[in-house]
């Protein structure tokens, strides 16, 4: 059984029960009457009046209210269930006349006289015409509250639809960016060491099978992304001078909490590509750990301007995009700091992620 059949089932009982304790009131609960035997002729008319309320219950839920005062249709709303008072009011006199229903009542509870005449008699059923306005109050409300949840839901269902394509595309350019970006590495490696060119391939097999069958869900063991980056370090390690220039240090035991991949390659990706320079003394600085279920990304490198040689990434694509995934997977629950130091040549990241 579905969430959605219980709730309809839990929705149907309030119904019933509701229905069932109005019937009661209207059919039973008499306490002018207590102990005196009512004509048939009465419960005949109750239970006329009670059907008459339900039926006019669901017809104001159903086609009025979404007909009408959903559409901004106001007045003519108002005049509906004018009328619809109106003829609850008549339908019910034209039962008492038809039944003889006051003339059985008057023979078992017989009216006081008074002086002068008998006292006239209210031509409009005061009782039956605010249960009829309260039922019409309530089904309003019911109906107009359905509709507001309706609408939240749907509103819920097209956001989180527009999120999952959105990831799904942002995921589909971060992949593609990276492979575009490592191959030139590799390439730019086999010139001068055959044999490190074969080892970072390895590596770049081993890397690309975890993204091929292990991104493709929304989330994924945080171990396993680390293990994924130190491969990408060491495979960067291989293309600069001295590896020394790099310190990537982070926490030995790495719990297994879920995280959406490829959230923290983008930013060690742009220290590498924006802070190593063949020319010049430069280093990257890269911290992971975790502290009470928090996620803290420390990278810090020298600022060198790219070089536009043909195949270059333009535009920054990685790390605009993890951005918005940053946005659209933890919102309020990460906090990203970048702070360049212009003076320094420095740019620092922060990144704070709760992943509990």
């Amino acid at each position: 059984m579905t969430f959605e059949n219980t709730k309809g089932g839990v929705v149907a009982a309030m119904h019933l029960l509701a229905w069932a304790l109005l019937g009661f009131v209207l059919v039973f609960y008499q306490p002018l009457s207590w102990g005196v035997s009512l004509p048939a002729v009465f419960w005949v008319k109750q239970i006329l009046n009670f059907a008459l309320l339900v039926a006019l219950f669901y017809f104001n839920a159903r086609y009025l209210v979404p007909r009408y005062l959903l559409k901004n249709r106001i007045l003519v709303f108002i005049l509906w269930v004018i009328a619809l008072a109106a003829l609850m009011l008549i339908v019910s006199k034209l039962a008492d006349q038809q039944l003889e229903v006051r003339r059985h009542m008057e023979r078992i509870m017989p009216r006081p006289r008074h002086h002068g005449g008998p006292k006239p008699r209210h031509m409009i059923d005061g009782i039956l015409l605010m249960t009829t306005l309260l039922v019409i109050g309530v089904s309003t409300s019911m109906a107009v509250i359905q509709r507001w949840q309706a609408d939240a839901r749907l509103r819920d269902s097209v956001e989180k639809q527009n999120i999952t394509s959105e990831l799904a595309l942002l995921k589909a350019q971060i992949n593609p960016h990276f492979f575009f970006n490592t191959l030139n590495n590799i390439y730019a490696l086999s010139y001068t060491n055959v044999e490190e060119s074969r080892e970072a391939t390895l590596t770049l097999s081993r890397m690309m099978r975890y993204l091929l069958y292990e991104t493709q869900h929304d989330h994924g063991p945080l171990s396993r992304e680390f293990e994924f980056i130190d491969d990408y370090i060491e495979l960067m390690k291989l293309r600069v001078q001295s590896s020394s220039n790099v310190h990537y240090t982070r926490d030995e035991a790495i719990p297994d909490y879920p995280i959406a991949p490829m959230l923290l390659l983008p930013f060690i990706e742009n220290a590498f590509k924006h802070g190593m320079n063949a020319a010049q003394e430069s280093e990257i600085r890269i911290h992971a750990g975790l502290s009470n279920g928090a996620l803290n990304l420390h990278v810090k490198n020298h600022i060198f301007p790219v070089q536009n040689v043909a195949g270059a990434e333009s535009g920054g694509i990685g790390l605009s995009n993890t951005r918005r995934r940053l946005d659209l997977l933890y919102p309020e629950k990460h906090r990203l700091e970048i702070h360049t130091d212009e003076s320094a040549n420095t740019y620092t990241v922060d990144l704070t992620i709760n992943l509990i």
